[in-house]
């Protein structure tokens, strides 16, 4: 409190007594001083809570325990968004119901999930990548949640379709930080492990959240699967607020000489490298691929509830096990998968040696899905279409589960072999393609199977999914031809060093030029 103010409060209370004078003139001392005090602690608050990206510690140098912890909670994160993405379809039939709405409708609120949890990812990767992972979780998560219990209040369909892109929005972000933040803190030698506890999450989280949720639906109602999103949000939320470290570090010099990049500039950053790639031949047909692999799925998983509770009076929890079924089946594929990947490339690099094995040859991993996918969808058809034991089905389920796995991993580990330093760009591109069409299909699925019947309708999938291969042997026959041809013409070609997945340089010259090609 300055002279001039304390003599001013002296000259308006001449007439008090002197112990009066001195208590205001001390609690208006207080008074003032307790302003800057309390805008400093909301300060250390904010700061607290996003998280220091200008921290001069090295999140690499962290301890084993703390790095584990780490993993643990962002794999919490990566479970969240698939966990939401079916945890209600058990009860959908009770849905239709309760909101007066057809199956049609119901299966809305799911296309509007899958689409949202395609394209928000993008967004907040971008951000991350430049404001740090912490407030991308916070913000991210905490519209999951005020979200999930929209949802759970939702009393039309309308409702329920608005509030379930939006908990799509904040839910799924949690795949792409998670994938960030073990980039962060451990070294590509160390990575294998980590990414394969938190890969548990996408493949678990589907099946798990259905199982959980028939045993919700069956006993509490479809509504309490959406308020049970929300806790297990808030569980995630607490970890990142108390546990998290902000793992993403920047010199602090750059950003006082230089101006830091704006949102929109990220954003811009992010997208460049997907529409150059848009004239790359084995991209394109490697994502129409995908794209037909992952709406068949989500064809399928709207109609398993309807199938059991029409065909064999299953109630809500037994549904909730057949999904369990699916989730099994795409673990193993999982698996067997990258254990079959990786041998047919060690394979090749003994017999022809290093520099004559690229990334086209690890297709080949893909092959055993040929036989298994169209064979599971069959068994899964005429077994459901003929009334036969649930076994026959879940069977079916099981065959079909696996050979999505080697069909997805193989062709995903492709985009990293083949766009070295541009692998996320690929991804991300095949992502958003195939999460539309899998929200376009996922609308007509029931309608479709109890108006043909499962064996018409899922033998007809698998005649689609015969047809498909030829896309992976035209990319495993002519695919290198094609993209040398794309890389010499954009130059894009990746910088030649001894082991790329190490190599920061190769990465940002290939980013800027693709930048400069859009």
């Amino acid at each position: 409190m300055d002279t001039k103010t304390i003599k001013a409060i002296d000259k308006s209370m001449n007439g008090l007594s002197t112990e009066d004078h001195d208590s205001i003139i001390a609690h208006s001392t207080a008074t003032t001083d307790q302003a800057p005090h309390s805008k400093n602690s909301i300060k250390k608050l904010l700061f607290r809570l996003k998280g220091d990206i200008y921290a001069t510690d090295d999140p690499r140098q962290y301890s084993s325990a703390k790095k584990n912890f780490i993993v643990f909670i962002v794999a919490l994160g990566g479970i969240y968004g698939p966990l939401s993405t079916l945890i209600y379809l058990p009860g959908i039939l009770q849905m239709a119901k309760d909101l007066d709405a057809s199956i049609e409708a119901i299966n809305a609120t799911m296309s509007a999930y899958v689409a949202l949890a395609g394209l928000t990812p993008l967004f907040w990767s971008s951000i991350s990548d430049t404001y740090g992972r912490r407030p991308v979780y916070i913000m991210s998560i905490s519209i999951g949640i005020v979200a999930s219990i929209l949802c759970a209040s939702s009393n039309n369909i309308a409702m329920l379709i608005v509030f379930r892109a939006l908990q799509a929005s904040g839910a799924s972000s949690g795949q792409t930080l998670g994938a960030g933040s073990i980039g962060d803190v451990f070294d590509v030698a160390d990575r294998g492990k980590a990414y394969g506890v938190f890969f548990i999450g996408p493949l678990l989280g589907p099946s798990l959240g259905t199982l959980i949720g028939g045993f919700l639906c069956e006993f509490l109602g479809w509504q309490s699967t959406f308020y049970f999103t929300a806790v297990f949000g808030g569980i995630v939320l607490v970890l990142v607020v108390f546990f998290l470290p902000e793992t993403v570090r920047k010199a602090r010099s750059t950003a006082v000489k230089g101006k830091a990049p704006g949102v929109s500039k990220n954003i811009r950053t992010a997208f460049a490298p997907m529409i150059v790639m848009l004239g790359d031949p084995t991209i394109l047909i490697m994502t129409l691929y995908g794209s037909i692999i992952f709406a068949s799925l989500f064809f399928l998983n709207p109609t398993i509830t309807d199938t059991f509770e029409t065909l064999y009076n299953y109630n809500s929890w037994q549904v909730g096990l057949c999904y369990l079924c699916l989730g099994v089946g795409m673990i193993c594929g999982s698996v067997l998968s990258g254990i079959y990947s990786d041998r047919i490339i060690k394979d090749l690099r003994n017999r022809l040696g290093a520099q004559h094995v690229y990334p086209e040859l690890r297709l080949k991993a893909v092959y055993p899905s040929f036989i298994l996918i169209p064979t599971g969808y069959l068994i899964y058809a005429w077994t459901a279409e003929k009334h036969v034991a649930a076994y026959g089905p879940l069977i079916g389920l099981f065959v079909y589960a696996v050979g999505q796995m080697f069909a997805v991993n193989p062709s995903s580990v492709y985009y990293v072999d083949s766009k070295p330093g541009r692998s996320a760009s690929a991804v991300s591109l095949n992502n958003c393609a195939r999460s539309l069409l899998g929200a376009v299909v996922t609308i007509f699925s029931t309608s479709c199977v109890r108006s043909a019947g499962p064996g018409i309708v899922f033998t007809v999938l698998a005649a689609i999914s015969i047809v498909n291969t030829i896309f992976v042997l035209l990319v495993k026959v002519y695919g290198r031809k094609w993209r040398t041809n794309f890389e010499q013409r954009t130059g894009t070609t990746p910088a030649t060093v001894p082991n790329p997945i190490n190599s920061d340089s190769s990465l940002s010259v290939v980013d800027n030029g693709m930048q400069e090609k859009a």
